[in-house]
């Protein structure tokens, strides 16, 4: 028989929780609470016991850890119910950003375990979250080196001009095309393809091993998915030099790091036009107009809308976001500026992404009424009407009724005074 705890024990465990560095807790998934954090949470994030107990994730969180842990955390929590109890279901191994008391901002790298409550039937997590911010930025000073060493081996090859050697699209679905621009690459496997998409969107040419594995094998043990991940890399130059590119992938102190090629991406194009566009739309001028115009064209859909890779949601909204915001102050400048067919044409693009945003049929309707076009005012109206009530069980928002009922007197008083005459 083992030694069973005495009260002894039981003491000297509580005052080594308590003094630990790192915060223990425990979640109940199904009821959406914490049933424990240790004191400790306040050296970690300058929190009471009390007041961390009482957050939500959406408290806790930045928004794109929210989306990371919504992501990766409901198909965890999925397979644990259907009964997968793999290391790699019940344990996990994450970082996150978390808010601070005082605003500031931690990485905080967090190791969880899923069990089941058999009194309750209820999922819980335990956890040990511990902050590496001192650590990430050790890593960030290593990638900084990198880039300068790289950079300046860059700088010594002769300058590369001509055509590019790929033009690479992520908005709709991911696809790399030769310097003809008419055959799409042929990957070997879907992965391939995925790990490329992975490392042209990342900002700078040097991402970690251990963000690659998470993105692109979460599930996975480490062992299988390093053995993936260099399956992949074999595949993803052979196929790259099966087309007369050269893509040289290195892994220097832990970090992926390539040599600058010349591909053209649409995401690289939107990305400065965003950067280098006039917002809001009464600083519009002719130049920002045009770069706007030009985002028009490259958003052809949602970024990487039809190859469903988890680690592109955030991306995704984002880019969606940004999007609809010059779009809709680019329709607001085209409506000013009496260009009606302009304004419908842009404010018909956002209806299709979004068509349950008012904003954007409150103004086509006045565009409608601007532009002495009632009979098209009335029917999109029904057709808004029919749309709110049958998708949120809603009429329109008070300002689209009144504007509705003000024309609608209106047609009544001017259908009255011809039949009197």
């Amino acid at each position: 028989m083992g030694k069973q705890s005495t009260p002894e024990m039981t003491i000297d465990f509580k005052i080594l929780v308590e003094e630990l560095k790192e915060c223990v807790w425990v979640f109940d998934l199904t009821l959406k609470k914490f049933l424990y954090v240790s004191p400790s949470i306040y050296q970690l994030r300058g929190l009471t016991v009390a007041e961390a107990m009482a957050e939500s994730l959406e408290d806790c969180l930045t928004m794109e850890s929210l989306q990371k842990i919504k992501n990766e955390g409901l198909r965890r929590y999925q397979r644990f119910i259907d009964g997968d109890r793999s290391d790699a279901i019940v344990y996990d191994l994450s970082e996150y950003e978390q808010y601070c008391k005082d605003g500031s901002i931690k990485i905080i790298e967090i190791s969880t375990r899923l069990q089941l409550n058999t009194d309750t039937n209820h999922v819980m997590i335990s956890g040990v979250s511990r902050d590496i911010t001192k650590r990430k930025l050790h890593e960030k000073k290593l990638i900084d080196t990198i880039r300068n060493q790289q950079q300046f081996i860059n700088d010594q090859k002769s300058p590369q001009v001509g055509k590019p050697e790929l033009s690479v699209y992520f908005f709709g679905k991911f696809r790399a095309l030769t310097d003809n621009a008419l055959k799409p690459i042929k990957w070997r496997t879907s992965k391939t393809e995925e790990l490329f998409a992975f490392i042209l969107q990342k900002e700078n040419q040097y991402i970690s091993k251990a963000e690659i594995l998470e993105a692109l094998w979460p599930e996975l043990e480490l062992e299988k998915a390093n053995k993936h991940l260099h399956t992949s890399i074999y595949n993803l130059k052979k196929d790259l030099k099966s087309v007369n590119v050269s893509f040289q992938l290195e892994l220097v102190n832990g970090f992926y790091c390539y040599d600058e090629h010349r591909f053209y991406t649409d995401l690289d194009e939107l990305k400065n036009l965003i950067k280098t566009s006039v917002n809001p739309y009464n600083s519009f001028d002719t130049e920002a107009v045009k770069k706007t115009e030009r985002a028009l064209l490259l958003y052809e859909e949602d970024y990487l809308a039809e190859n469903d890779y988890p680690w592109a949601n955030s991306q995704a909204a984002f880019y969606r976001h940004q999007f609809e915001k010059y779009a809709f102050a680019l329709a607001r400048y085209y409506f000013l500026k009496r260009d009606y067919p302009s304004t419908k044409r842009v404010l018909n693009k956002l209806i299709d992404m979004d068509n349950l945003n008012e904003n954007y049929h409150e103004l086509l309707l006045n565009v409608f009424l601007f532009d002495d076009d009632y009979p098209s005012f009335f029917l999109h109206y029904e057709e808004l009407r029919t749309l709110l009530q049958t998708e949120l069980g809603q009429l329109p928002n008070p300002s689209i009724q009144t504007l509705h009922q003000q024309y609608r007197d209106y047609t009544e008083v001017i259908i009255n005074k011809n039949a009197h005459f």
